[in-house]
């Protein structure tokens, strides 16, 4: 099998190195965030128009466009935050993200979507630690205004079964 030199290969050409270091780091970035508990930069990572969802293996089989969560828009995500520091009720927890080396591709001008497989670890307040949730990063994300963003994040849980303790992002 041959081995992926420094680009790799896409639609519409390929990624050269350097844009996939920069697209890595955001991916890295944004997990650092969420697993170090900065949630309030969390929306930062996204356009302003994107779409954010969840939503479990069985529903894309099936063809189910409704999961879990949907937010459109940057505000709602905002939103989200909002409630979950004034208005949810929740056992103190944190995540860490294990995630897969992403597989990259060109969609456009400055446009690229990447798929990525993640574990994500809960750490209760008591301590505990539980393997939470796998499953796999449907992601779009647009360089054209200079930094990265997320126009589209869809989280597909392999499991059909989830906590229902969703209340940090994924």
């Amino acid at each position: 099998m041959e081995r992926p030199d420094s680009t790799c290969a896409a639609a519409g050409g390929r990624v050269p190195q350097e844009v996939r270091q920069r697209l890595e780091d955001f991916l890295a970035g944004y997990c650092h965030q969420i697993d170090d508990g900065d949630i309030d930069s969390w929306p930062g990572f996204f356009a302003e128009r994107c779409v954010y969802e969840i939503t479990t293996r069985q529903n894309v089989e099936a063809g189910l466009p409704i999961g879990i969560m949907y937010c459109e828009g940057r505000g709602m995500l905002e939103d989200r935050i909002k409630a979950m520091k004034t208005a949810n009720i929740f056992e103190q927890h944190v995540y860490c993200h294990l995630t897969g080396r992403p597989e990259i591709r060109e969609e456009g001008p400055a446009s690229y979507s990447l798929r990525s497989n993640f574990a994500i670890y809960r750490t209760m307040y008591t301590g505990a630690a539980e393997l939470f949730a796998t499953g796999k990063y449907l992601d779009t994300v647009s360089l054209a205004e200079g930094e990265p963003f997320f126009t589209r994040r869809k989280v597909v849980l392999d499991s059909r079964s989830l906590d229902t303790l969703l209340v940090i992002p994924f």
